[in-house]
């Protein structure tokens, strides 16, 4: 869906991408809600690239469970639309999940339908070979974006990618957002996976290995295996190293 740099977005995006203050730019001063409105979306977020090559959920609406859950997802399973959107740096977008083939996210696929995801869309937010992250957004119910909305997701990528360029490290007067452990969506994993990681004598990638196993095999939320963890429960099974 090709379109000119120069396309005017909509005035719902206009005054959405009018709530940046120019003096202290940030992501958080900028309603995830009002932004899925503006492109019709349910919801819409924003994940950072970490050195390790993952995503860290950095920005939705409080109210907005599914998109979190959808991230969370793709986040214990390994495969989804926004990591595929990482892996090969270019915009997926799926208007039907129910007609996406089963063999692109065979695992992802029918959590994400079951959870009562619709239609995907994930775009890079990079300069030039640089990736910093995902703006993603969905719909409960299958459907397109229209030209108009293409535009405006663009257009939000694009201030998104200059909101969290301000905040990667060595940015001028700007802090890091994986930085402050407290404020990411999956701080509880990130304790977790220490705290199992010391308790059992197995390296961090073992205990997250183990969380993210426990996660899958279980059914359950990824944060809630990390809250059993915390809390002292049963810790779940490490897999072999070999």
């Amino acid at each position: 869906m090709p379109t000119s740099p120069e396309a005017p977005v909509s005035p719902q995006m206009a005054a959405v991408l009018a709530m940046v203050a120019p003096a202290a730019p940030g992501l958080a001063q900028v309603p995830a809600d009002r932004c899925a409105e503006a492109l019709g979306l349910t919801g819409v977020t924003v994940s950072a690239l970490t050195r390790g090559r993952s995503l860290e959920l950095i920005w939705h609406a409080p109210a907005d469970t599914l998109g979190a859950a959808l991230e969370d997802l793709q986040y214990t399973l390994g495969e989804g639309p926004s990591l595929e959107c990482v892996h090969h740096n270019r915009a997926v977008l799926e208007p039907d999940l129910a007609r996406t083939p089963e063999t692109r996210w065979p695992v992802f696929l029918p959590d994400a339908l079951h959870v009562g995801a619709g239609a995907f869309f994930a775009f890079s937010l990079r300069i030039g070979a640089i990736q910093l992250g995902v703006f993603a957004g969905y719909r409960t119910r299958p459907g397109a974006l229209g030209p108009q909305q293409y535009r405006d997701a663009l257009a939000f990528t694009d201030s998104a990618t200059y909101l969290l360029l301000g905040g990667v490290p060595g940015a001028r007067g700007r802090r890091d957002p994986l930085a402050d452990l407290a404020t990411l969506h999956r701080a509880e994993v990130h304790q977790a996976t220490g705290m199992l990681s010391v308790r059992l004598r197995i390296s961090l990638d073992e205990a997250l290995l183990a969380i993210r196993t426990e996660a899958f095999s279980s059914g359950r939320p990824i944060l809630d295996v990390a809250r059993d963890v915390i809390v002292r429960r049963e810790p779940p099974d490490v897999p072999s190293a070999d």
